[in-house]
């Protein structure tokens, strides 16, 4: 594929978008494509290297870029391409709008394992399909105060894990909306039918327990049903220290009792075989002959999609980049590496290859 002209389709499609409509202060920002051999820029192309790791934003010669991995699939449709590209430039102008509700995706790794924080996540899965395919307002907004009363009594019950999810959906949610509604003003029956598919992901019974990609749909969605009743939510970034939904439960102060949700045994078995799963993984990597690498590292670079911990324990399935303090220098590990941590998780004292 001519990756070049690839991007110049792209960059056709985004001189006709006015991104201050997508959010406020929004601008275009430059990007990139590239492959495992070369970065494209639309009129030339230089060999990749390990600054280009996944989907996402970069400082590149002094300025923020969005970057995306090109693949075959990607060729399917330019639109849905071009609009994946906005959702990244967005992360671009979180960074130089200073955003500061970045979660801790290690901490976010520590994500219960219990049937009931599912159950309650599927009843909120519920709640906010009925709201965004209802056109009965009395139904959007007390199924959006049920979503926030559980969102209070899941808060209390599960906080941590609980606050991360707010994270994600701020960080990634609003990039993800952003991004949705680029694709509206590209072409409207692709928007639609990325909603319908949004809606059968976070009523899927196996991707609510992934929490991070899960958290994109759920804040996409969200903020969609916010602009159908007219709520709006502060679009400041820069000292703003409110998630989406901690100021979405100070502007809407009425709330629901919430009963105890019954176990959904389809959710209960899902999360055995999630718990399987996740010794498989260490089983697996840990069977194969490794080498130990003890000492003083901090980590500097991850690809959160793809990284699975167990106990002390982090295996990357992608990529790390560490910082050794006893050489003081870089490290960048492609493929499956283990991250071993100390007692608190404030050190990682040995990683596995």
């Amino acid at each position: 594929m001519n990756v070049n002209n690839i991007w110049q389709q792209i960059d056709s499609i985004l001189n006709d978008m006015d991104f201050r409509e997508l959010w406020k202060g929004f601008k275009r920002y430059k990007f990139v494509l590239y492959d495992d051999e070369r970065v494209y820029f639309g009129d030339r192309d230089i060999e990749v290297d390990n600054r280009f790791k996944g989907n996402t934003s970069i400082d590149y010669e002094g300025e923020k870029i969005a970057i995306w991995r090109i693949t075959e699939k990607d060729l399917d449709s330019i639109e849905i391409l071009t609009s994946n590209i906005v959702h990244e430039m967005f992360h671009a102008f979180q960074l130089d709008n200073e955003e500061n509700r970045f979660p801790n995706d290690i901490k976010g790794l520590d994500k219960p394992l219990e049937a009931e924080y599912y159950n309650i996540k599927k009843k909120e899965a519920r709640l906010l399909i009925e709201a965004i395919t209802s056109k009965d307002d009395e139904i959007k907004l007390s199924n959006l105060v049920e979503i926030i009363s559980i969102r209070d009594k899941r808060s209390r019950l599960y906080r941590g894990a609980t606050e991360y999810e707010f994270k994600i959906e701020t960080l990634e949610g609003t990039a993800e909306y952003v991004g949705t509604m680029a694709l509206k003003t590209i072409d409207e029956k692709k928007y639609k039918e990325r909603i319908g598919n949004y809606l059968q992901i976070i009523a899927d019974n196996n991707m609510i327990f992934n929490t991070r990609r899960y958290s994109y749909f759920y804040g996409t969605l969200l903020l969609i049903l916010l602009d159908s009743m007219n709520i709006q939510l502060s679009q400041e970034i820069k000292d703003n220290p409110n998630t989406i939904m901690e100021e979405l439960m100070s502007i809407i102060g009425e709330r629901v009792e919430i009963e105890r949700i019954p176990i959904d045994p389809a959710i209960e078995e899902n999360m055995i075989k999630c718990k399987e799963e996740l010794f498989n993984r260490f089983n697996k990597f840990h069977a194969a002959d490794r080498k130990n690498h003890f000492g003083k590292y901090s980590i500097t670079g991850y690809d959160p999609m793809n990284m699975y911990k167990l106990e002390k324990e982090i295996l990357h399935e992608h990529f790390v980049s560490l910082y050794d303090h006893d050489r003081n220098k870089p490290i960048f590990i492609e493929g499956s590496v283990v991250t071993a941590y100390n007692e608190d998780e404030s050190q990682i004292i040995n990683y596995i290859v």
